[in-house]
């Protein structure tokens, strides 16, 4: 039991891909805490009130909330999270890492940019490759961003591109 508790802590701490939706709704989870949601919304309410007393008062809220959000989705948006999921554990190690340190930057952006850059990623991944790389080349698209905010779109449109089916990723809220 105390193994799967620090699984949750754990995977609640990290980050990795969303499911991107259109920006004005909710940003949704890193890949990482799916299996861990999915234990605690199978457990009964007794099993899954122990095991969220045994965590520190902040890491739990932190959990409940996330369980909230993710008991909030339709179970399409829940399998498609699924998927997405799967689709990251098959990456190679060294591009997961990759994904968790690029997902780390976006994170430390403040909202509006963090808004700004998911909404620039969002509407690129929703393009053909030579019309991407036709709006990434535009003043008008390049002046929304600072360098360093092009270069994570830049980044971010690499490392996680849309997939197949039109489903596409970006990083946490």
């Amino acid at each position: 039991m105390r193994h799967k508790l620090c699984i949750v802590v754990a995977m609640a701490l990290a980050s990795g891909l969303l499911v991107a939706q259109p920006p004005r709704r909710a940003p949704l989870f890193p890949p990482q805490d799916l299996n861990a949601l999915d234990r605690l919304e199978r457990m009964s309410p007794d099993q899954r009130q122990r095991v969220l007393e045994k965590l520190p008062p902040e890491r739990r809220q932190r959990i409940e909330a996330r369980l909230r959000q993710y008991e909030s989705l339709t179970p399409e948006e829940r399998e498609r999270l699924r998927r997405q999921f799967e689709r990251f554990r098959q990456m190679p190690p060294e591009r997961q890492q990759a994904l968790r340190e690029l997902f780390r930057r976006f994170r430390e952006l403040p909202e509006d940019r963090r808004r700004a850059v998911r909404r620039g990623v969002w509407e690129l991944q929703r393009l053909g490759e030579a019309r991407r790389e036709l709006r990434l080349s535009r003043p008008w698209f390049r002046n929304r961003y600072s360098p360093e905010e092009l270069q994570m779109v830049r980044e971010l449109l690499e490392m996680a591109p849309a997939p197949e089916g039109g489903e596409t990723v970006t990083p946490p809220g």
